[in-house]
């Protein structure tokens, strides 16, 4: 037997344990992993992914242990697009709410743009009637003093 045999036939027994659930180097609760058969069977990291067909069996085997705890264990495109979807979706919300924003923003800006054109307004109108009140007050004076009658 060659070493490439051997090191599959530890890789199949490890994974045989952790699937009966007496793993001997890993604890029980971990999940199935083609890493956790490499740790139960005292391999090196990446030593299960050069055999193809074993790391189809953990899939299947991790696929059978959560039909039998009545998981249910999604393709790994599967929760990729799910997390694409929460993301877009909470994108979409973020988006959706500064849109509000903005368009609360440009409505202050127009009632600021508005009061600050009637102040303007205000302040000129003001002016005027002070002017007018001046010359008024000033006709008023002369009107009475030229009801001023000398004493004889």
């Amino acid at each position: 037997m060659g070493k490439s045999e051997n090191t599959l036939l530890a890789l199949e027994a490890a994974l045989k344990r952790i699937a009966e659930g007496n793993p001997k180097r890993i604890p029980v609760g971990r999940n199935l992993s083609v890493r956790a058969v490499e740790e139960e069977a005292s391999l090196g990291n990446g030593s299960g992914y050069y055999y193809p067909e074993f790391v189809e069996k953990v899939k299947l085997t991790k696929a059978e242990i959560a039909a039998g705890k009545g998981e249910i264990i999604q393709p790994e495109i599967q929760t990729v697009r799910t997390k694409l979807k929460e993301q877009k979706r909470i994108k979409d919300n973020y988006k959706a709410k500064y849109e509000a924003e903005r368009e609360k923003l440009a409505l202050f800006a127009a009632a600021q743009h508005h009061l600050n054109d009637k102040l303007v307004q205000a302040l000129a109108r003001i002016d005027n009637l002070e002017f007018e009140n001046a010359n008024l007050r000033s006709e008023l004076a002369e009107l009475k003093r030229s009801k001023v009658a000398p004493i004889k």
